[in-house]
């Protein structure tokens, strides 16, 4: 009867002192855990996978230069007048005569007069001249700002293109850090050109912005409105 007692005894004992199998999970997480070796994330923070980066989506419809240009010309504040060329003449006339009046005294007499003549030519060269350079002023700097949107839309495109391959390879360097074949400054020269493109295409969001304001700038305000959905067709989603 004793001897039951003591058996009793200690296997209570071992039961306390023994852990339980979710103290040796968690021993077992935490051991493993503290030997898990440092991952750099990447800078998107998107989690590294064996699949192949999904393909680019289609770009929309390029902007033709030449209907931005037209629209933009259809729509600018007002049409050009012919400014009508005005000449100031002035005249000033002293008429001064002497003569003998019926008593026989010399007379002088004296006659002073001013006339101001407004000359309006029908046909102005001059003035010609002077619309035909406002017209090419007008017209350059229409085709600057139409250029300028261009170039902006290209350069975002084109960025974008280079960010998502620079993703992809950033991706399989942090991959092949993790099986060891390379150190973590491949990784970190793949980290940094990206960070330098999305830099740029902050940037050149910006300059897109600022085209596309310029060109709604050549319109009237019941006209900018039109002008502004037909460029925001380029320019969303790409």
């Amino acid at each position: 009867m004793l001897h039951v007692k003591h058996s009793v005894w200690f296997l209570a004992a071992l039961l306390l002192v023994a852990p339980t199998k979710g103290e040796e999970k968690r021993e077992t997480e935490s051991e493993e855990g503290d030997k898990k070796p440092f991952i750099l994330p990447t800078y998107s923070g998107e989690k590294t996978s064996h699949h192949a980066p999904p393909k680019p989506k289609p770009a929309g419809p390029f902007p033709d230069p030449r209907e931005i240009y037209d629209f933009a010309l259809r729509c600018w504040p007002a049409p050009s007048y012919m400014r009508a060329e005005v000449s100031v003449e002035g005249r000033a006339q002293n008429v001064s005569t002497t003569g003998v009046d019926e008593t026989g005294a010399v007379r002088f007499l004296g006659r002073n007069s001013a006339a101001l003549v407004a000359r309006i030519p029908l046909y102005s060269a001059t003035e010609l001249d002077r619309e035909r350079e406002r017209e090419y002023t007008r017209r350059t700097k229409l085709a600057d700002s139409v250029g300028n949107f261009i170039t902006a839309l290209t350069d975002r495109h084109k960025t974008r293109r280079e960010l998502e391959l620079m993703r992809a390879l950033e991706k399989r360097s942090q991959q092949r850090v993790q099986i060891g074949v390379t150190d973590t400054s491949e990784q970190v020269q793949y980290l940094q050109k990206v960070v330098t493109l999305e830099g740029e295409l902050v940037k050149q969001r910006g300059m897109l912005e600022k085209s596309r304001l310029e060109l709604i700038g050549h319109c009237r305000a019941d006209e900018a409105d039109g002008m502004d959905r037909y460029l925001l067709q380029f320019t969303e989603g790409k």
